[in-house]
């Protein structure tokens, strides 16, 4: 009796790859400049120490001047019915079990009696 399933013939063998690697990609024409981050610090003579750091002024954010006044901010958000009924919407943050913070946008009804 022939054999019916036969197992599939096996793949060839994989040939080794050699690795491909940017960082050692010849510069002899001084064109080719793959890296996307250039370097901040300049490059040291032989035995020298280069100590660079970020500019921590150059992002911060200064406090506005005396003369900016903000004479009206945003109408609060409230609604009046009539007969002593009000209506608003505002948000609220709530620290839930866990630690989590629940933030929430909340509709409200008041009633003076």
């Amino acid at each position: 009796m022939p054999f019916a399933d036969l197992p599939p013939v096996p793949p060839p063998a994989v040939e080794q790859v050699q690795l491909f690697d940017l960082g050692q990609l010849p510069t002899d024409d001084g064109n080719v400049d793959l890296r996307a981050v250039k370097p901040r610090c300049p490059e040291g003579r032989p035995g020298e120490i280069v100590v660079c750091a970020p500019d921590p002024e150059k992002d911060r954010i200064r406090p506005l001047p005396d003369t900016y006044v903000v004479e009206e901010g945003l109408p609060r958000a409230a609604l009046d019915l009539g007969g002593g009924v009000s209506v608003d919407v505002h948000a609220e943050a709530v620290a839930m079990p866990g630690g989590a913070v629940s933030n929430r946008l909340m509709i409200g009804g008041k009633v003076k009696f």
